[in-house]
């Protein structure tokens, strides 16, 4: 142990330095720096003046009280593995440079042990349907942070070696006016060997009726590869880098395509809906206007990422349509995104969708009596002879004949956004859904109620029809 009387004697022989009482003078200069107060600025943010190194060291200690706010919430991942999710957008090329920059400090730094095992960098190859993405720049941009970067491709999601190779197909919609309106109708199909993964994946996106429909798709395959790439590497957290601008966005798209009971789970600081992967987002509190310039002054290279609204007009999707909405009211309104953001801080996932089974699309939580909502705001038309007709045909179908084909009702197996998208796809698309396996008996199930339930209906209608047949010879009782 050290003497006490050396301790007291070096504290003599070294004074404290003198302290800068500008340092902690929260006060601003007008004109100055808002952090330093002895630099111009070079940007204004949320009407706050900041130099450039100023910016830098805020922009790495935003993300940093972030990443540590989100390991505080769930301590037992600090001995695990990191996947961060890279799209090479600006968002994602800053988020790996600043993780790198975070764990490489803890390992040469004083600290007991490192903020994760390991940290890699995970890659969707979405080449299949843009052919202009050069994904060896992305791959140089993980290089260039001493990050090992794992890839996947998007078709792999039609690969047959995946753990549950089963696939959606849609059969036919069933409209009708009482309780089987609006029915979705699918069967469950092995991979065809003849077609490739990557014809598969084009033929989807093909099926679908909207651009909308088509971008909501890609942000399903992409996180469903995401994690399952997580799995493959044994990495316990995910990080997405939805900056903040992009998850206000998402929150009042998402709200308006019917995903208001999964977007907790969607665009939360963190997400434990895949038990096994954790999804942080550490990004949330930056603007897109911050995220450019840290890239800019840090020199950190990004790749342009081409999307189905790349160059189109803003009424094309809601998705682009709610971007450009929320990027103008924040230009003139600088607290909008942040207001967004803490607002959907706090909303909790409901117990109802913990215990919710996943979609069979989008692997989100399904809403319970969904389809009772939507068949109340469906205008359709149908007769009960066209009911039978259509149900006849679709139990006579080639598919169903196989041993390993089910055709069946699977409206409540499939959330409210991805009925509207099955709902307007063209008949026979394919959909990979990789947990359909597990749902054969509840598809069994319903394809025993909805029969019992068109036996019903076809014995009604011609106890109807017989009645008006022998109404004439009826006995009234005051006869």
């Amino acid at each position: 142990m050290c003497d006490s009387d050396d301790v007291h004697a070096d504290l003599q022989k070294a004074p404290p330095p003198p302290i800068d009482p500008t340092k902690y003078d929260r006060k601003r200069v007008p004109g100055m720096c808002v952090k330093c107060k002895v630099a111009n600025p070079n940007i204004t943010i949320r009407r706050s003046l900041y130099c450039k190194e100023c910016f830098v060291r805020a922009c790495i200690v935003k993300f940093r009280t972030a990443t540590n706010r989100s390991r505080k919430n769930s301590p037992a991942t600090t001995r695990t593995k990191l996947m961060v999710a890279l799209s090479g957008g600006p968002s994602s090329s800053a988020m790996l440079r600043m993780m790198a920059d975070f764990q490489c400090m803890h390992i040469k730094g004083t600290a007991a042990q490192p903020l994760y095992e390991d940290v890699v960098a995970g890659h969707i190859d979405e080449t299949a349907l843009f052919p202009d993405v050069r994904d060896s720049l992305i791959c140089d941009i993980a290089a260039n942070a001493d990050i090992e970067c794992k890839v996947a491709k998007l078709e792999d999601v039609f690969c047959r070696d995946r753990e549950a190779s089963a696939f959606m197909k849609t059969v036919s919609e069933v409209d009708a006016p009482n309780e089987l309106k609006d029915r979705i109708r699918a069967q469950l199909v092995k991979p065809d060997e003849s077609a490739s993964s990557k014809d598969q994946l084009q033929s989807l996106f093909s099926g679908l009726a909207t651009v909308t429909d088509r971008e909501e798709m890609l942000d399903v395959l992409k996180t469903i590869m995401l994690v399952e790439l997580a799995r493959k590497e044994k990495c316990g957290v995910l990080l997405v880098g939805d900056s903040g601008t992009r998850i206000a966005t998402k929150i009042v798209s998402l709200a308006s395509r019917g995903r208001g009971f999964s977007l907790p789970f969607e665009v939360g600081a963190e997400s434990s809906w895949f038990s096994d992967v954790l999804v942080y987002r550490p990004m949330r509190d930056f603007i897109m206007k911050e995220i450019a310039f840290f890239n800019q002054w840090t020199n950190q290279s990004i790749v342009v990422v081409p999307t189905f609204t790349t160059g189109a007009p803003m009424r094309t999707s809601i998705g682009r349509l709610t971007e450009s909405f929320v990027v103008g009211l924040d230009r003139d309104f600088a607290s909008t995104v942040s207001t967004i953001c803490r607002t959907m801080q706090k909303l909790e996932p409901q117990q109802q969708a913990l215990d919710a089974l996943p979609c069979l699309v989008c692997k989100m939580p399904v809403e319970k009596d969904a389809q009772e909502w939507r068949s109340r705001l469906t205008v359709s038309q149908g007769s009960a002879t066209e009911l039978a007709g259509r149900s006849k045909t679709s139990a006579a179908g080639s598919f169903c004949n196989k041993e390993d084909s089910v055709s069946a009702d699977i409206t409540s197996l499939v959330c409210y956004s991805c009925q509207n998208i099955v709902h307007s796809a063209a008949p026979g698309t394919l959909f990979p859904s990789g947990n359909a396996s597990s749902y054969k008996h509840s598809i069994h199930q319903n394809s025993t109620q909805d029969s019992a339930a068109m036996s019903s209906t076809d014995s009604g209608s011609k106890q109807e029809h017989l009645r008006k047949q022998i109404e004439m010879f009826f006995i009234a009782d005051d006869e």
